[in-house]
């Protein structure tokens, strides 16, 4: 039985939303059941969006314990359907990343797991700022679909062994809600609410083991290698207290991964990788292979298929499985650079960045580089924006690369260049490199690793 008193809605078994509010103001934990009751009051109407913003302002103030993430991270799970593989039994596997400029390692790693007999149910998402979105990158390629149907889902893993899709309505309803108002009320950026966020929808996915890759850096959430740990830690302490089993990276950003940012264009790069093409980035194939729990076996697994293209005839079938057509699908695994670039259709105008000195490439800001393809459209400056594809940047050269004055370092890709928008952001890209006079160690990515 509930009462309503003050256009509030109560359950009289409870205490009412606001003392819930007021007693972790107050900073004292809230047991399991009283999160719970505000986690459903969230589906069912008990809880109001100011009294989401207040809860959230105090957790964001007060913290949480372990105990109280754990039951947050649960209550957020159960809060709708979750996928289940009573037949895989220890095979079900996943990886989730913090996000970071040029990161696209998910799209080639889910294919070439998938390829080593493993089942990965990869749940992604679009791009939060700067950080572009796995989601929104596989939809350069025409046709490709990331909302699925739970039956869409079961008869991808179980056809092809990989798929990677968006959070459906029915799953975990309860994060959709917490981050749409996290995002807007200043509360993003703490662990007890990121872990609950990231290991809630992970664990609807009824995985057997998880990797979760941990950034730091310009254009990271994290912004010191000590921030990352320490969320990594808390990611790796509720992982485990769900059963769980997790192994955390914690790497730099803040350098762009690979050679590519943007789309269309990492799509391009991903590709590169998969058929293990003549020049393909080292950078993006190390992070790739190393993110597997069993480290040296798994790393050589994962480099074979990409050697026996395995891994590429996986990416083939998942993608018609997510709706692109066999004709997208085959001229895609062409090795014609012409053929693939008609169908991702990169941006026609092409700008050069010059080096301004002779010397070695010390860092390149991935802050700034990231911004650039935001602005251009490749990322959204709010909710509603259409994302374009085809901008991007790509990277000639790399960290520790040796490099002559005017040498060509970057090549900006935009489709006008009538506008004096365009020289400012050329003007950025200019500013986004650092060149030493001597040379330069070459860039290490991997800071720490909780196994």
């Amino acid at each position: 039985m509930s009462t309503k008193t003050n256009g509030v809605i109560h359950n009289n078994n409870y205490a009412s939303i606001p003392d819930l509010i007021a007693k972790k103001r107050d900073g004292h934990e809230l047991n399991p059941d009283e999160i719970e009751q505000f986690i459903s009051g969230l589906t069912n109407g008990d809880v109001q969006d100011c009294h989401v913003g207040a809860m959230l302002m105090a957790i964001f103030i007060r913290g949480m314990s372990e105990k109280e993430i754990c039951s947050m991270t649960m209550s957020m799970r159960d809060s709708g359907e979750r996928l289940k593989w009573p037949n895989y039994r220890g095979s079900v596997v996943d990886k989730h990343s913090t996000g970071g400029i040029g990161d696209k390692i998910s799209i080639p790693l889910a294919p070439a797991l998938a390829a080593c007999q493993f089942k990965v149910p990869m749940m992604a998402g679009r791009g939060l700022g700067i950080t572009g979105g796995t989601l929104d990158k596989l939809e350069s390629i025409p046709g490709y679909k990331t909302q699925l149907s739970d039956e869409q889902i079961v008869e991808l893993i179980s056809t092809v062994g990989c798929g990677i899709f968006s959070q459906s309505l029915k799953l975990n309803p309860a994060d959709r809600y917490l981050y749409a108002i996290r995002d807007v009320t200043a509360t993003v950026p703490h662990n007890a609410l990121i872990v609950s966020s990231i290991l809630s929808k992970k664990s609807i996915e009824d995985l057997d083991a998880l990797v979760l890759d941990v950034k730091y850096g310009v254009s990271a959430f994290m912004k010191t290698a000590e921030q990352a740990e320490s969320l990594a830690e808390w990611l790796h302490k509720v992982s485990e207290m769900l059963g769980m089993r997790t192994c955390c990276y914690i790497t730099e950003m803040n350098n762009p991964i690979g050679f590519c940012i943007g789309n269309a264009i990492e799509i391009e790069e991903s590709l590169d990788l998969m058929k293990y093409k003549v020049g393909h980035s080292k950078d993006l194939e190390e992070l790739v292979c190393e993110q597997v729990q069993t480290i040296e076996e798994g790393r050589e697994m994962i480099r074979e298929t990409f050697k026996n293209g395995t891994a590429l005839e996986k990416f083939h079938d998942m993608i018609i499985g997510q709706g692109a057509s066999k004709t997208i699908a085959d001229q895609l695994l062409s090795n014609d650079e012409t053929v693939v670039g008609a169908i991702l259709k990169l941006a026609p105008i092409q700008h050069k960045a010059l080096a301004p000195q002779s010397g070695f490439i010390q860092s390149m800001d991935s802050f700034k580089l990231g911004t650039i393809v935001q602005r251009l459209g490749g990322g959204r400056l709010k909710s509603t924006d259409k994302i374009d594809f085809s901008v991007g940047i790509r990277l000639l050269k790399h960290i520790g690369d040796e490099i002559k004055e005017n040498e060509a370092w970057a090549i900006l890709y935009t489709n006008d260049d009538a506008s004096t928008r365009y020289s400012l952001f050329l003007d950025e890209l200019h500013t986004a490199i650092c060149i030493s006079s001597t040379p330069v160690a070459p860039l290490q990515r991997i800071h720490k690793i909780l196994l």
